[in-house]
């Protein structure tokens, strides 16, 4: 056997564990009410390198991955340099600011959104738009993350998805919720046409600049302006349902579905939190009601991810298995039931969190 399959029979051997422990995670992040809070900074005396333990076998197979490359390359400076550089020149460069005060925004972005989330109401959709259209804070935010993903401590979802994925080139892919282009940007690598798309003007503009300043051929939509129907073969919409007003949900993932071409791929994600101060934005504490949605709308889910990578399929509502599709997805997702069940292991993750928090406290005293 070579080290390669041994390595891969040892990858193999820990899955299960591994989709546990990402289980646990996702549990604890969706009851916290703290927020994300700071940002770590991976190159920061003290910092513990990253858990390379509990990344699942998608996770370690990105990390090397000729995508992972790319990824790297998309955030690289025009001029040459590393990554950490690239991003943070970006936002000097674009915020007219220095690289030292652009690392304390990323670090600190949550605090910055916060104030922008709390200047005016944010109890409507227009509220919500409002502050969408002119935060500056989540390009900050978003930046650090992607530097992240590359320093290996955070998740690398895009690298993931492009992966798992394997577009042809020449495939037509809509990043929706697109934040500051990188997603897309690694699909053009890839030999995709691609369009970014999102409410977030301050974003949408600074992911153009970014793109053109590296000679990245792309198109731009401000959303909610329209979209080209039966247009794209991927759309991409990572962790932003959880962020859109409930009002406007069912039109969003509907005008999702009508610019699939049939049989094309939505991939999504369910950043879904426990109601909180800091946690404001995310609109949702339960994902249920965002699959029930995209269910309603046609899709029909053809893979999953780390628990938390969700891959649909368009699909339609008419017919005999389009109704029967739709009924199962109402009990699965949208009946009394399902709803009374999701509660009670709400219920139960949230006392198992507690006692085991107690535990924890009492062994440290």
């Amino acid at each position: 056997m070579t080290r390669r399959e041994q390595a891969q029979a040892a990858l193999r051997r820990i899955a299960p564990i591994s989709r546990v422990l990402n289980r646990v995670a996702l549990v604890l992040l969706r009851e916290d009410t703290g927020g994300q809070g700071h940002h770590v900074d991976p190159d920061a005396p003290g910092t513990p390198p990253p858990a390379t333990a509990r990344w699942s076998p998608a996770h370690t197979r990105a990390v090397t991955s000729p995508t992972m490359t790319l990824f790297r390359d998309a955030l690289r400076p025009v001029g040459g340099g590393g990554e950490r550089d690239g991003v943070l020149d970006d936002l000097a460069r674009y915020f007219g600011m220095s690289p030292e005060e652009a690392l304390a925004r990323c670090l600190d972005w949550e605090s910055a959104s916060l104030e922008e989330w709390e200047a005016r109401p944010r109890d409507t959709p227009e509220g919500i738009a409002d502050f969408y259209d002119a935060a500056t804070s989540w390009a900050f935010d978003l930046s650090w993350y992607n530097y992240l993903q590359v320093s290996g401590t955070g998740y690398p979802k895009s690298v993931i998805v492009a992966d798992h994925l394997d577009p042809e080139p020449g495939s037509r892919v809509l990043d929706y919720g697109s934040g500051v282009g990188v997603t897309a940007q690694l699909f053009a690598a890839l030999g995709c046409e691609v369009t970014l798309a999102d409410v977030a003007r301050p974003l949408l503009d600074f992911a153009r600049w970014r793109l053109e300043a590296r000679g990245v051929k792309a198109s731009y939509v401000h959303l909610p302006a329209e979209l080209p129907p039966g247009e794209f073969d991927i759309v991409t919409a990572l962790d932003v349902l959880a962020h859109i007003p409930p009002a406007e949900l069912r039109a969003t993932v509907e005008t999702i579905h009508a610019t699939l071409r049939p049989g094309g791929l939505f991939v999504t994600g369910f950043d879904v939190r426990r109601p909180s101060r800091r946690n404001a934005w995310h609109l949702y504490a339960d994902d249920l009601p965002l699959r029930w949605e995209i269910s309603r709308a046609g899709f029909r889910r053809v893979d999953l991810i780390d628990a938390s990578v969700w891959i649909y399929r368009a699909g339609s509502t008419t017919g005999v298995r389009g109704r029967a599709h739709l009924a199962w997805s109402w009990i699965r997702l949208a009946s009394p039931p399902a709803r009374l069940i999701r509660a009670g292991r709400r219920l139960l993750a949230r006392a198992a969190l507690s006692l085991f928090f107690l535990v924890a406290a009492r062994r440290s005293g």
